[in-house]
């Protein structure tokens, strides 16, 4: 491929959408502030009580005790909701790690106990009130010392190198050669993951920031062990997700299972 002279039409200038500028309806909702997003529909979910979730402080390895009676006796607090009293969960398919860890830990911050008080502030402050004990694993947490480790391409891979790099680079005048790294990154979303959770008798309504409907729905429903057509996913707008809203999380999760022990509506926000 040249690119000595302009392009002549192709098909891609026949596309009716692709390439094209659209109007982006819910532009002017998001920029002033305006868009209710799932956490916000109050209406939807009256006298909800909240959930903090207590995250796991260590990145591999086994819970091997958890203490929740300080937190339990809290002012406000209406439950501690943690992996020995939610009930059998199955796994959905899209997710490694579950969504509500213990005994085992499989990455740092898993989820492993969920506190539901009457207010956000009631919930925060019994949460800190839990205590939990481990037993660590060797992890693999370098990149660098686990490179030799990963999978490599197969071998009929085309060669990525044209010309010749090595004689080139010997006989430049000038040479920079360096080793140029990146910190790790995580998206920030002016959404965060949040979910409020309804249950009518066996079905559940779940308002949450999620990419992936369908996927969300079948893994929860798989996750809480429910027929399918019992769940409904509602996601009024995605304030930004960039992939890391695709699958089901565990603000959505916990807040069914805390909705479903207290019986009333309930919020979670990461």
């Amino acid at each position: 491929m040249k690119f000595d002279k302009p392009a002549g039409e192709n098909p891609i200038d026949q596309l009716k959408v692709v390439g094209r500028p659209h109007d982006r309806i819910d532009g002017p909702l998001k920029t002033t502030g305006t868009a209710r997003y799932a956490y916000e529909w109050h209406e939807e979910a009256p006298n909800a009580a909240y959930g903090y979730i207590v995250g796991s402080a260590i990145a591999k390895g086994r819970l091997t005790a958890l203490d929740t009676d300080a937190a339990q006796k809290a002012p406000g607090v209406l439950a501690v909701i943690t992996a020995s009293n939610a009930g059998a969960l199955g796994k959905g398919d899209k997710n490694t790690a579950r969504l509500l860890g213990g005994p085992t830990i499989e990455h740092y911050h898993q989820a492993i106990a969920l506190v539901v008080a009457e207010t956000f502030e009631q919930a925060r402050a019994a949460a800190s009130l839990v205590q939990a004990h481990y037993r660590r694993n060797k992890g693999a947490y370098s990149l660098a010392d686990e490179k030799q480790a990963v999978n490599q391409p197969p071998e009929d891979t085309p060669d990525k190198n044209v010309g010749d790099f090595d004689g080139a680079f010997t006989s430049a005048a000038v040479k920079i050669d360096a080793t140029y790294t990146t910190p790790d990154q995580s998206h920030m979303a002016m959404e965060p993951h949040a979910s409020m959770a309804v249950w009518d008798g066996n079905k559940l309504t779940l308002w949450t920031s999620n990419q992936m409907i369908d996927w969300c729905r079948t893994d929860l429903a798989k996750t809480l062990k429910v027929p399918v057509e019992n769940v409904r996913i509602i996601s009024p707008y995605i304030g930004g997700g960039f992939g890391g809203k695709l699958f089901l999380r565990s603000d959505a999760l916990l807040a069914a299972l805390a909705a479903r022990a207290v019986k009333r509506p309930v919020k979670v926000m990461l």
